[in-house]
């Protein structure tokens, strides 16, 4: 009896730690796709799409479609390569390089969970020198 209790428990513990993983991948899978879509986005002059993807707290933050226009204009990255993405419970965060012209650009998007959808809630652009 003890011999069952302990496989059950162990089969159990397996079981739970195989759904975690499912679901971490999950979320690194949907987080990779919004960035991309999201430079994509900045590539193609789609401020409507791009501005879809941000959180309520960014979008407050820049204040108007118009205020995200004058931000994505400048900075439609002819290509990118995400080069890390890290999830830990409700935020991510993807790491990489973006090219506009002959500059390269170090990229940092960071992700909130909302109601089960990822959401961008923090952007950074600097010039890699």
């Amino acid at each position: 009896m003890k011999n069952r209790v302990a496989i059950l428990m162990v089969v159990s513990i397996i079981l739970i730690m195989a759904l975690s993983a499912c679901s971490a991948v999950k979320d690194v899978a949907s987080v990779n796709d919004l960035g991309k879509g999201f430079m994509t986005a900045l590539r193609d002059g789609d401020t409507s799409g791009s501005w879809d993807m941000l959180t309520t707290a960014v979008q407050d933050e820049v204040g108007s479609t118009e205020a995200w226009t004058d931000f994505v204009y400048p900075r439609n990255f002819s290509n990118w390569n995400f080069t890390n993405t890290q999830v830990e419970n409700d935020t991510a965060q993807m790491d990489g390089e973006a090219t506009l012209g002959e500059e390269t650009y170090y990229v940092v998007l960071i992700f909130d969970k909302v109601d089960d959808s990822w959401k961008i809630s923090g952007i950074n652009f600097s010039l890699k020198e």
